[in-house]
């Protein structure tokens, strides 16, 4: 592997944008000389990321020894209990593809119509996209005739070979319990914004390897001397001639020790929401209070960077199942002992339980006419201003987990599933900016907004009890873990309780009053976490408007720098962000390949 300091073009971050971009150019033009630099270590055939089970103990439960997420840390707010959140960001390379849920969740093409029309981006409506994931992927899961799914690309996307028990009732108390929506075959054809269905995932369906982009754009170059990857090699800043990017630099791990390598015709920062704004900051490009806060000389005054912080935040409520339930908790809080059985079938067959994430089913839903009169008037604006002018955007997204993913106590000889719901577009955005001048490990200065605004708490509430009438309903439910569920008073009829059995599917829904609401509010507050969907810090829309990259992904005020990751989406998407960044990879490669008269 060359240790030259000179190369074409220059990644700063190898998550699952990046990768797709660096091994796109490179398998096309094979003597283009690219560099990867990625903060984290390497995920080349590791276990823990390739083997599917495992994201559940590594994701659910990061912590400071992990050299596979870096963990930002919030400012305390009122409105989540004055509670510091933690959000972690994949720091391997792959990034959050190499960590993430594998759910396969696609944006609805307004999203990106919204980014071209509305935010004045040409070239990045639905039209301009959806061609570009189709090309990434190969959908092995039935699919109709005008399908929006891709058959021939290296992202294979499948349906697990072994349903458990627990989606399939779900879905079934789902088809009979809400028949407004009902049950279809595909949710995710970027306009389904109403329904339930089988969850399909970024799992490869013969195999049953984790479908990221390490391994898919750039360990299958292995071969290719002219592309370079070097981990655990955090970047501190641009290098700037006036104000064309020629390089960065870069702190590696090992030595802790200042490198700097060069560019002779491009830099691309894909350090993810959090560090691609930190990264330009410290370069001298952002708002003058904060570079002046930081000691940072101002290159360019762009006073968008770092702001308009989005997110997904999620809710776990934890229920006890029945002996019956095909669960997955003993796969991942078992011992290596317990698994090993689970791992030699993995190995031989590519199938088993360590080839599941224990998301089967899933949902987007949209309330109806007789749900907004119970969301009330905190949502009347939020609805008539947004949401009714878009029927393919969902209100909120979830499914059932066949796992144990709470923090409190386990019996272990009982069984759980977890119903999680997430809300896709919050009414309130936040902000990332550095606070330790050119410390690149230093803390962020972090606010993230979570239910800041009321009509995201009543959607919450809203969410809470539709799904708890559905657990309430399945066979295998026995009853509520109350750690994971609202205080209710003892004499309200709403208490949940530790042992119970399934009621009648056309049984009478749990009536609430107002101290109920404010309990299961309250309960929010107190237990809101991050849905690992961070965006939006370096957003691509006018200058005038908060921008921070054009729709070339030029970082404005430069030259030879580019923005490509889940950073520069001027708004959110409904949907988890794992496909919207493979289409951001894709179309930065087209753009990097129409500038620099490269292959494709």
């Amino acid at each position: 592997m060359t240790q030259d300091n000179t190369f074409d073009i220059i990644i700063a971050g190898g998550g699952a944008t990046g990768c797709v971009i660096a091994g796109k150019l490179a398998a096309a033009n094979a003597g283009l000389k690219v560099l990867i630099l990625e903060a984290g270590p390497h995920s080349l055939n590791v276990d823990t990321h390739i083997q599917p089970v495992r994201y559940i103990a590594n994701l659910m439960s990061p912590n400071k020894s992990s050299k596979s997420f870096t963990l930002h840390v919030s400012q305390p707010s009122e409105a989540v209990a004055n509670r510091r959140i933690v959000v972690p960001a994949g720091s391997v390379l792959g990034g959050g593809s190499s960590v993430n849920f594998m759910v396969y969740t696609r944006a609805a093409a307004s999203d990106y119509d919204c980014w071209e029309k509305i935010h004045q981006n040409p070239g990045w409506g639905s039209k301009d996209l959806i061609p570009l994931l189709k090309e990434i992927e190969t959908y092995t899961l039935e699919a109709s005739l005008n399908s929006t799914h891709g058959s021939n690309g290296p992202i294979r996307i499948s349906a697990p070979k072994e349903y458990t028990n627990v989606a399939t009732q779900f879905l079934d108390v789902a088809r009979h319990y809400d028949k407004r929506r009902g049950v279809t075959d595909d949710w995710n054809d970027f306009t389904n914004a109403n329904a339930y269905g089988v969850w399909a995932k970024y799992i490869h369906d013969k195999t049953g390897r984790r479908s990221d982009t390490a391994h898919n754009f750039v360990y299958n170059q292995a071969d290719n001397q002219n592309l370079v990857v070097r981990v655990e090699s955090r970047v501190v800043r641009v290098l700037f001639d006036g104000t064309r990017a020629e390089g960065v630099e870069y702190v590696a791990s090992e030595d802790k020790v200042i490198h700097k390598v060069f560019a002779s015709r491009l830099v691309v920062i894909s350090a993810g929401a959090f560090g691609s704004p930190s990264i330009l900051e410290r370069s001298g490009i952002g708002a003058d209070e904060v570079l002046q806060k930081n000691g940072i000389p101002q290159l360019v005054d762009l006073p968008g960077v770092g702001i308009d912080y989005n997110d997904h935040n999620v809710i776990f409520t934890h229920y006890k199942a029945c002996q019956e339930a095909e669960t997955i908790d003993h796969i991942v809080y078992g011992t290596p002992d317990a698994l090993q059985k689970h791992i030699d079938q993995w190995t031989k067959s590519g199938d088993g339980l360590m080839a599941h994430n224990g998301l089967n089913a899933g949902f987007k839903l949209r309330p109806s006419s007789e749900d907004l009169q119970e969301l009330g008037p905190a949502f009347e604006k939020r609805w008539n201003d947004f949401f009714a002018l878009f029927p393919d955007k969902p209100v909120i997204l979830g499914g059932p987990a066949n796992a144990y993913t709470g923090i409190g106590p386990m019996d272990p000889g009982a069984k759980y599933f977890a119903l999680l719901y997430a809300l896709l577009y919050p009414a309130s955005t936040g902000s990332v900016h550095i606070a330790h001048g050119l410390d690149p490990y230093g803390p962020l200065d972090f606010h993230h907004s979570y239910l800041e605004n009321e009509a995201d708490v009543v959607v919450y509430r809203w969410t809470y009890k539709h799904l708890r009438e559905i657990a309430r309903r399945m066979g295998f439910y026995r009853g509520e873990v109350l750690d994971s569920h609202p205080n209710f008073s003892e004499k309200s009829a709403a208490i949940c309780k530790p042992e119970d059995g399934p009621i009648d599917i056309n049984a009478p829904r749990i009536a609430y009053t107002v101290e109920d609401d404010a309990a299961i509010d309250d309960f929010h507050r107190r237990t809101i976490g991050t849905a690992w969907h961070s965006m939006g810090t370096c957003a691509m829309k006018p200058r005038s408007k908060g921008g921070v990259v054009d729709s070339r992904l030029n970082v404005y005020g430069t030259t030879h720098l580019k923005v490509a990751d889940l950073s520069i989406c001027p708004e959110n998407v409904g949907a988890n962000t794992y496909n919207t960044a493979l289409a951001v990879g894709a179309k930065a490669a087209m753009l990097i390949a129409e500038e620099l008269d490269l292959r494709l």
